[in-house]
């Protein structure tokens, strides 16, 4: 009997402590059991309901409502994000600003943005949380169709339960459904923003390195004609209007068909620059992007992004 009760309780213990274990580290960390990991960041969030993990980004997302809550962190003094957040600005990128305020946010300051914007003939609005120091902005974005402006309220309740855990894991790496080699380059990882990998020689971003960037589409694309596409995307990159296309060659990676574009265009500072750009078509509507661009030794440095995009594979 005395064997048979002590088999019995001390599985029943161990449990006991694993839940005690874990209600303290949720409260050290001002978590509670409804808070979920957002991949690549040591950030957590009680998601609006119906929302689920995203494999395109860090974040959530609601297909069925076709809203989601995308995290971005850059590398640029809050003050200087928030002060670019202009009504002026914000209506050349084709969004118009509804309300803009300060709010106390976990102990500190933080802005919080009210936007509307139209796109493929749809009214989304936008609920941002902008936070951070005078080294780093971390921007929480929520969007949504204005047809389900009914989870506004929940929006921005999620928004607002994120909380910050330094022992959370935040690899990159194991943040993104896809994986590549940059091993025996000079190329390093810098930074993951919005589901992208993005590497630069010297590991800084932003820089004035060659660099190279892997990610994902966010949504899902229709169209007919991939070729043109990828023509009209190499255009709609930074300074893009100003890309020229010098060969263009179909390729296949990881059994995915797409096209190889190799391009001349103008940095920043108006210096001549090359442009490589491979897209692969997955044929469920999302692609896979590729972009390196330097203004240093072309040859050496498109050798390279060839070799590195070889690599790819989805995971």
């Amino acid at each position: 009997m005395n064997n048979f009760n002590t088999l019995n309780i001390l599985p029943f213990m161990k449990m006991k402590l694993a839940i005690f274990l874990c209600v303290m580290v949720n409260l050290v960390f001002g978590q509670n059991p409804s808070h979920q990991v957002i991949s690549g960041t040591k950030y957590s969030m009680i998601p609006p309901d119906g929302f689920i993990a995203s494999t395109n980004f860090s974040g959530f997302q609601n297909s069925k409502l076709g809203a989601s809550i995308m995290v971005t962190e850059l590398p640029i003094a809050m003050q200087l994000t928030v002060e670019s957040f202009t009504a002026d600005a914000l209506r050349q990128k084709g969004m118009t600003l509804i309300d803009k305020q300060t709010i106390d946010f976990n102990k500190a300051k933080a802005t919080f943005i009210s936007l509307s914007q139209q796109a493929n003939g749809t009214n989304y609005l936008k609920q941002m949380l902008v936070f951070g120091d005078d080294k780093k902005t971390v921007i929480l974005n929520g969007i949504y169709a204005e047809a389900s402006k009914d989870i506004a309220t929940a929006m921005k309740a999620a928004l607002l339960s994120t909380t910050y855990n330094e022992q959370q894991n935040d690899d990159p790496l194991e943040a993104v459904k896809f994986k590549i080699d940059v091993s025996g380059t000079p190329f390093k990882l810098a930074k993951l923003i919005s589901g992208s990998l993005l590497f630069s020689t010297d590991g800084k971003i932003p820089t004035v390195s060659p660099t190279l960037i892997v990610g994902n589409s966010i949504g899902t694309i229709s169209t007919t004609d991939q070729k043109k596409f990828c023509i009209e995307r190499l255009k709609k990159l930074p300074r893009g209007e100003s890309n020229t296309v010098k060969e263009m060659n179909a390729i296949t990676i990881d059994q995915l068909p797409g096209y190889e574009i190799i391009a001349d265009g103008k940095s920043n500072d108006s210096k001549d620059q090359l442009i490589y750009q491979v897209i692969l078509f997955t044929g469920t509507g999302e692609y896979f992007i590729i972009v390196g661009s330097a203004t240093e030794a072309f040859q050496t440095n498109l050798l390279q992004f060839k070799n590195i995009t070889q690599t790819f594979k989805r995971k």
